[in-house]
């Protein structure tokens, strides 16, 4: 089929949607455009392997376009739009692989981070801080300490997901649990998240 990169919105959307020579066509005049999106993302960031690394993302932009062309609300060219979802999967992988490197046990061996407090602030913000600290540490299981700390000292949650040898899904939920585990304990003792946002801990 000849190459067809001015279809319409309408046109990328069914075709994206069909199967056989419209869909392998429509991916065919579509990975230049990503590709392209991503090397321009990519080489001011990357010292060395820009192409090489966009020639890898490329597939994995292709599918995530065509999984999510439903969500396309047609308010600019759809090109534009892929072009953005590329551009997304390339910072997440920058992401990742600034993290690829540091070893979880690293990230986790520091408290989350927060601020110190100033020398104006009441006793009561510090307190506060070591109590989050200490609920992390004494309230949550190791599982969801390791991952609760590292999400909160910014590890990616996808690399997060990646080091505990879980998925994205399953990662929220771990999270999720964690949550509602220290709110009980901070209405244990007596206390609401809003009041150690009062006190002016994170």
């Amino acid at each position: 089929m000849p190459r067809r990169p001015d279809r319409t919105n309408a046109e990328w959307l069914a075709d994206l949607a069909a199967d056989g020579p419209a869909l392998d066509a429509a991916l065919r005049d579509l990975r230049p455009v990503l590709l392209r999106a991503l090397h321009v993302t990519l080489a001011p960031r990357v010292d060395r392997g820009a192409d090489a690394l966009a020639e890898d993302l490329v597939q994995d932009a292709l599918l995530q376009v065509r999984e999510r062309a439903g969500q396309f609300r047609g308010d600019a060219k759809f090109t534009t739009w892929a072009q953005k979802v590329a551009v997304h999967l390339a910072f997440s992988e920058l992401r990742r692989k600034r993290w690829e490197d540091v070893p979880l046990d690293a990230v986790v061996a520091d408290p989350p981070s927060t601020p110190e407090p100033a020398a104006d602030v009441s006793m009561a913000n510090a307190e506060a801080v070591a109590l989050v600290r200490r609920l992390i540490a004494e309230e949550l299981t190791e599982r969801q300490s390791t991952a609760l700390t590292a999400v909160l000292n910014g590890m990616p949650l996808d690399e997060v997901a990646r080091r505990l040898d879980t998925n994205r899904n399953a990662l929220y939920k771990l999270l999720h649990d964690a949550r509602l585990k220290l709110r009980k304990a901070f209405e244990d003792r007596g206390l609401t998240p809003d009041d150690l946002l009062d006190s002016g801990a994170p």
